[in-house]
């Protein structure tokens, strides 16, 4: 059986039946073209020998993903933390926690905050890049987009189980990484409020990756969200007060 935190887009009529080689897929003695093997925890993993399953992983999540031509190009590399000619602390400050986040997620959340336009999604973006790159199967999305995704599972006419709300929710919980841009940037209602709930408190049990960029203070939030985003005993959260790029000189302006 597979683990609740496994997508369910792997399931099978039966998990121990291996998947043959074939349509470029190896050959793995590690896993015997099973794709998974059983981890420390006694909960199937992605095969490291042949990393069949990690490309499935990447690939389901994908789909989802706010990724755009202008994300593919926000690098850390190209994140600029200069305000009126002279280096920003701030700006330095949200860029190191980002790469500090990005070169080892495990077990940590990244909250930034502040004002539209201040680089909180670029580092998103730069993130989602880096780990892109690192192989790792990680969801960028905005709040926006997600709820966008839920609605259309629940208006579908058929559903497959991947293509079901459940499916759905369950593929944004467990995530290997997951970066939430532009929370609070959605319409407010109970039904939003329910789903940001269900959705942190899942990865906040499970202690998993968590990356969240908002232009709401933290505090503003519902008490049960607000606590799981501001525990310090996991969670770096850093107030963004940069101005709006869209005002700085273009030479200051990120890529």
């Amino acid at each position: 059986m597979m683990s609740e935190a496994e997508p369910r887009l792997f399931a099978r009529s039966d998990p121990d039946a291996p998947v043959p080689a074939g349509a470029g897929l190896p050959d793995c003695t590690a896993c015997g073209n099973k794709r998974f093997i059983v981890g420390a925890a006694g909960g199937l993993k992605p095969c490291p020998s042949c990393d069949v399953a990690l490309t499935w992983r990447i690939h389901a999540v994908s789909a989802f993903s706010s990724r755009s031509d202008l994300t593919r190009g926000q690098r850390f590399a190209n994140f600029r933390t200069s305000l009126d000619g002279e280096e920003s602390a701030v700006l330095r400050r949200c860029l190191r926690a980002a790469e500090k986040f990005a070169e080892a997620p495990d077990g940590q959340w990244l909250v930034l905050w502040g004002e539209r336009g201040c680089g909180k999604s670029h580092l998103c973006a730069a993130v989602d890049n880096h780990l892109l790159a690192m192989h790792v199967a990680v969801l960028y999305i905005t709040m926006p987009d997600l709820l966008g995704a839920l609605r259309q599972a629940m208006d579908l006419d058929r559903n497959t189980e991947q293509e079901s709300y459940s499916g759905r929710m369950r593929t944004f919980k467990t995530a290997s990484v997951l970066i939430l841009d532009d929370l609070g940037a959605e319409n407010s209602s109970p039904w939003s409020d329910s789903v940001l709930f269900e959705l942190l408190d899942y990865r906040y049990r499970q202690r998993m990756p968590t990356m969240i960029a908002t232009n709401v203070d933290p505090d503003h939030f519902d008490p049960r969200i607000a606590s799981r985003m501001q525990d310090k005993a996991f969670s770096v959260v850093l107030a963004n007060t940069a101005p709006d790029y869209r005002r700085r000189p273009k030479k200051e302006r990120g890529g």
